[in-house]
């Protein structure tokens, strides 16, 4: 593993939501979105499902090192409820990286068609502040 892994997040774990502190002291590396055509979808927690595509997904980038990393697995329990994947992102200047994303196996709740959790009305159960 390197110093620091790339990691995408398109949920709870974005600037403003309640897991977002899980990524204190994780190198912000800005806004980005996912290069291929993913499908999202919202329940108790958002989901994103990696065999519908439907459109690219909004999220944001970060540089985590290996003990990070694993926090975000233990909290997405990765590998027995989501997976951790890695695949292509392009970051806010357009470059392709590859970067972690945790997918879901099944759809899930109600699909946001816009790809961004941040658009979703009446989603306020993961929100804080």
């Amino acid at each position: 593993m390197n110093a620091h892994e790339l990691v995408f997040v398109y949920g709870t774990l974005r600037r403003g939501y309640v897991n977002h502190p899980l990524l204190k002291g994780a190198q912000d590396l800005g806004p980005a979105r996912t290069r291929e055509a993913y499908a999202l979808y919202l329940d108790d927690f958002p989901y994103l499902v990696e065999s519908e595509p439907v459109c690219a997904i909004a999220g944001e980038l970060y540089g985590v090192s290996p003990a990070g990393l694993r926090l975000l697995d233990q909290l997405e329990e990765h590998p027995s409820w989501y997976e951790r994947r890695q695949r292509p992102v392009l970051d806010q200047e357009g470059r392709t990286r590859q970067a972690w994303i945790y997918f879901f196996p099944l759809a899930r709740g109600r699909l946001l068609a816009s790809g961004d959790l941040a658009e979703a009305e009446g989603y306020g159960g993961g929100e804080v502040g």
